[in-house]
Order: structure tokens, then sequence, then C-alpha cells
């Protein structure tokens, strides 16, 4: 091979006129012409295997980038002088350590000469190299692979054991608040009973008062009811909370025989157990009332009802009585389960509305936030 420097010929690189193909083939390609094999052309993967930028390679000999004694510049004068295509694998035991491992190698003829030559490297390196680096390279994904399985496997086996020990702690928690509830109830219960007794022994001026101290602990014993027979620790449903106080509050205040009747008509919501408390008492407090002084002929209808406005909650106490005249407006607020109501309304927070007339019966609508206010305290 010469080792002079020839210009290459004035005639445009084969490869240049469709880089845009070759530049991002995965395997590496050079187009070199003249007989010092000038490099006119080497894609990003040719340029990545002999470690050059594009700029440092083009324009410059072959041989500058490839090993002493390298066979590839014999096989390029070959094919150069006979314009004959060629490949060529390199034999380990005579070419040790070669760059270029396995190759093919074509003219690019002009005016009937070879310009220059064309080189496509099919491997960089011993076959059995290869394949033992793809071996290894896989037992290690294997093992990687294996170790993340292993590790997703003890993960997964203590979030189950997490997930498991809150469900458990989460059931004793229900189990405990249901139990306390039943407890608080029964108690409940048990005070209403004494109380009944001692009505029994009690001069008939003081019966009403204790009567109507009865009938509140009874509806606070409803609510702990309902808390430990639907199992909620945190939330009442309201509708089923009024139908027990109705029910309480006929068997209490209403005969058999009576003419009153109470009804309920409630939307599905619920509230916190804590403010079910003051609702309760409230409407014990006002449907009491309403029994007791709206129908003094013994007939008429009492009604609650319920039902959503966004986020608040209306609450509306309903008589179809004798209703109030303004001398029994003022009276009632001087009484003392007046004093009640005013407080229990002020607990949820709500504002309170009394209407009616005589003869047109009498409505309290009183009017709540669903939720509990941040920060406040219902006992308040």
């Amino acid at each position: 091979m010469s080792t002079s420097q020839a210009p290459a010929p004035d005639l445009p690189s084969l490869l240049e006129t469709c880089s845009g193909y070759f530049d991002l083939a995965p395997w590496a390609v050079t187009e070199v012409s003249g007989e010092s094999h000038v490099v006119r052309y080497a894609n990003a993967a040719f340029c990545q295997l002999i470690d050059r930028s594009r700029d440092a390679v083009i324009g410059r000999p072959l041989d500058s980038f490839l090993p002493p004694f390298d066979a590839c510049l014999t096989h390029l004068d070959r094919v150069f002088r006979t314009g004959v295509a060629a490949s060529y694998t390199a034999d380990e035991q005579t070419t040790p350590c070669p760059l270029l491992y396995s190759y093919s190698l074509w003219p690019v003829t002009a005016d009937g000469r070879t310009a220059g030559v064309i080189i496509q490297v099919n491997e960089t390196g011993p076959i059995h190299e290869t394949r033992q680096a793809i071996s290894q390279a896989l037992l290690l994904g294997a093992l990687r692979q294996d170790e993340l399985i292993r590790a997703a496997d003890l993960a997964n086996a203590r979030l189950q054991s997490e997930i498991r020990e809150r469900m458990q702690r989460e059931t004793d928690a229900r189990l405990l608040a249901n139990e306390i509830a039943h407890r608080v109830k029964n108690n409940l219960q048990i005070v209403v009973a004494l109380i009944s007794n001692e009505i029994r022994r009690t001069p008939a001026p003081c019966v009403h008062g204790y009567r109507a101290m009865q009938d509140r602990i009874l509806a606070i014993a409803q609510l702990y009811d309902l808390i430990s027979d639907t199992g909620r620790d945190r939330t009442v449903v309201l509708a089923d909370y009024l139908k027990e106080i109705s029910k309480s509050l006929s068997s209490s205040l209403l005969g058999g025989a009576s003419g009153i009747r109470i009804v309920v008509e409630a939307e599905a919501m619920e509230i916190d157990a804590a403010r079910a408390v003051p609702f309760g008492l409230l409407v014990n407090e006002l449907t009491t009332n309403a029994v007791k002084h709206a129908f003094p002929d013994g007939n008429g209808l009492v009604t609650l009802s319920l039902r959503r406005l966004g986020d608040e909650v209306e609450l509306m106490v309903t008589d179809d009585g004798i209703g109030m005249t303004i001398r029994d407006t003022d009276r009632l607020s001087e009484k003392h389960g007046s004093d009640y109501v005013t407080i229990f309304v002020r607990q949820l927070h709500g504002t309170l509305v009394r209407t009616g007339a005589p003869g047109v019966g009498t409505s309290h609508r009183i009017v709540f936030p669903l939720a509990p206010e941040s920060g406040t305290d219902p006992r308040l």
C-alpha cells in the first residue's frame, strides 16, 4: 500500500448522498477514497468504534486510526486495485486484537476506475467474546431480576402484614366503641328505670319535670343504641335517629287511643356522633312541647322533617295545632324548656326561626352545618 496521501478524487461521497439513512444506522460504516484511503464519510457508529469525533476523522487516512499491520489495510489495497468486493473475518491466532474483527468491502467506481471503497463493519470483536458478553449480561440481568423479585415479595409481605394489623386494630377499635356504647346505653336505661320508680312516689306537681328528664335521657340512650347496633362509631344516620325518637316519644307521651300522631319525613344523611346528642335532645324538646301544648282536644299531627340544603341541614318540627299568640311566644321565652332549645341550637351552630299563628299551628325551622365547624366543640 502506498503511504503517500494523494488527494481524494473530486467526486461526491456516495454515502453522503444518503447520509440521512446511514447516520442513524446501528452498524459502523465509512467510505475512503484514493490510494491513501482518506476518509470521506463516517457515520456515528464508526466514530464511536474508533473513539474519534467526525471532524477528527474526515480527511485523514484510515491507517492513522488502525493498529500497525492491521489486515484491513491489505484488503483495502486489493479491493481498490482490483475493483472486486471482499469480506474478511480476523483469525485470533494470526491477528491478535484487531480493531475491525469482521467487515465487508465494496469498491466505488467512477469513469471506469475505482475511486474509493466502502467499509461496513459486521463484528467488532470475536464471536465467542460477543457471545460471552451477551451471556454475562443475561446472567447479571437474571440475578438482578431475581433480587428485584425477592425485594418485591418481601415488600409485599410487609405491606400485607401492615394491612392485616391495621384492619385488626380498626376492628378492635370498632368492637371497643360498640361495647362502650352498649354499656352507656344500659346505664342510661338504668337511670330511666330509677326515674320511673321515683315518679310513682312523687307528688303530681313534680311528675312533669321527672318525665321531661326521663325523655331527654331516653333520647341520648337511643343514640348509643344506634351506635352499638349499626357499628357506627363516627357518624349517625339522622333518619334512623329521628324514627327512634319518634317511637320513644309516641310510647311515653301518647297512649294507644291518642289522636295525636308523630310522623318522620327525612332525607338520607349523617352527622358526627358528638353533634347527634344535641340534635336528639332538640328534637325531643320541641316534639314534647308540641304534643303537650298544641292539641288541647287530643287530636293532631306533629311532623319531623329533615332535608339537605347544600352544605347545611334543615330540621323542621311542625304541628297543626292551635298555634301561638304573641303572648304565648313571650311566655315561651321565659320557660325552662325554651332555654334548653336555645342551648341545643347553639351547640349545633345553627339558627332557629319560629313561625305560627292561632289556628294554623306552629313551625320550628332549624338550619345547621352538615359538617362540624373546624375547631369547635359541640358541648359549647
